[in-house]
């Protein structure tokens, strides 16, 4: 979708500038075909540097590993009684030991 919108708005910058070239022969016609594409193009080109952007955040803030559902937290495993918990939680719900915890180690 990236592409499309680079593309795109590429295309209709190019257009605009030829527009612009045309002026000598229909000067009203031609300025405002050549605002209109260029305005076109560089909001298009806007669109695929927020698309993009959006991927990479996507990317970086994905904490699934490959495989999981959305519905299955990962988990962490306790240091003290070896059982695996959630990792959202603060201590374990098991035997209350929390993993920053040096005193309970």
């Amino acid at each position: 979708m990236k592409k499309i919108f680079s593309f795109a708005g590429v295309a209709a910058i190019v257009l605009g500038v030829i527009a612009f070239l045309v002026l000598l022969v229909q000067p009203i016609a031609a300025f405002c075909t050549g605002i209109s594409l260029v305005l076109s193009g560089a909001l298009m080109l806007s669109v695929s540097d927020l698309l993009g952007r959006v991927t990479y955040l996507e990317e970086q803030l994905q904490i699934f590993a490959p495989g999981q559902t959305d519905s299955q937290l990962p988990q962490r495993r306790c240091a003290v009684c070896n059982r695996d918990y959630d990792f959202d939680y603060p201590k374990c719900p098991h035997c209350g030991h929390a993993p920053n915890d040096e005193k309970n180690t």
